[in-house]
């Protein structure tokens, strides 16, 4: 816990600006996320398997029935959430400037919001069952995966391998319609720049977002940052990648209307359920926590890819 001279230091902080704008703003990927809301604590739903087929007829010809079919999904809610202490002695003593409570909710949310970035790329309920699904996860789960080695649509293959170009657009096409955005690290936004620079095809672009935000395009497509993709990519399979310098690029469409990810929430995320749980019985402090309930679906696994088995060290 902090020592009494950090709190101190809190104290003689006159204001906290714009706390969860910071969130947002701070976070690439934020900004792209759907979320939306329900009932319950499990969602059912149907995810198009195949269409009904349209055919041509002249006038008096037999007309032949068709119809969808749906594959069931289903996913519940996983609790995702931080617990921290708050002496009482610099609740009292330390509130004459800034409120103590208001110092700690601000960190408890920042993590909070960290933590939820990092599972969305990261989750694996496979390895940590609490966790929701990642994209990564979800992408392998669907067999939505590009292995940068041999271009198959089975995995992140065998070896780490150079990206390419063309293996990236392979990749970016497997996703039905334009994606909304390109997620990777800082590593790969670095060599995508290199690869448009020692090819002077110019398919890099840059401009400022409604954040002021400056944003990298590849082919119209905006290319966001995210930290928590690893440059040491296992894939859940040890055997496979035992010391790996492995990365990947997702490519994905958002949102229900586009048949794309979502992250389901009971309640808001960004107003998570805040709970002052009361005196700790064998010490002189108040104990807080901060909760949000939440799981990511795929509307339809063609609205996300993923390129695996990129060489972040080459």
């Amino acid at each position: 816990m902090p020592t009494l001279s950090e709190y101190a230091k809190l104290s003689n902080d006159l204001l906290i600006n714009g706390v969860f704008e910071h969130i947002v703003t701070e976070s690439q990927l934020a900004e792209h996320l759907n979320f939306e809301s329900f009932e319950g604590n499990a969602l059912k739903y149907n995810r198009e398997n195949a269409l009904p087929t349209a055919s041509t007829y002249s006038v008096g010809s037999t007309w032949e029935d068709t119809e969808p079919t749906y594959t069931a999904k289903s996913a519940s809610l996983a609790i995702v959430g931080v617990q921290s202490p708050l002496d009482r002695y610099v609740l009292q003593t330390r509130s004459d400037q800034q409120s103590q409570e208001a110092v700690l909710y601000a960190g408890m949310a920042k993590s909070l919001a960290r933590k939820i970035e990092d599972l969305v790329i990261t989750g694996e309920p496979e390895t940590v069952t609490t966790e929701f699904e990642g994209l990564d996860s979800l992408c392998r789960a669907d067999t939505r995966m590009m292995a940068m080695d041999d271009g198959v649509v089975d995995g992140a293959g065998a070896a780490e391998t150079e990206l390419t170009i063309d293996r990236l657009d392979a990749m970016i096409d497997l996703v039905t319609g334009t994606p909304d955005a390109l997620i990777m690290n800082k590593t790969m936004r670095r060599k995508l720049t290199s690869i448009s620079r020692a090819s002077g095809s110019g398919f890099l672009s840059t401009e400022r977002n409604s954040f002021g935000r400056r944003v990298t395009y590849y082919n119209d497509t905006p290319i966001v940052i995210d930290d928590f993709i690893t440059d040491a990519e296992q894939y859940n399979a040890a055997s496979t990648w035992p010391s790996s310098t492995a990365t990947t690029i997702y490519a994905a469409r958002f949102g229900r209307e586009n048949q794309g990810h979502s992250i389901i929430h009971n309640g808001a995320v960004m107003t998570p359920d805040i709970q002052n749980v009361g005196i700790k019985e064998k010490a002189n402090e108040n104990l807080y926590r901060m909760v949000v309930y939440i799981q990511a679906v795929l509307w339809s696994a063609k609205r996300v890819a993923a390129l695996g088995g990129i060489d972040s060290a080459a």
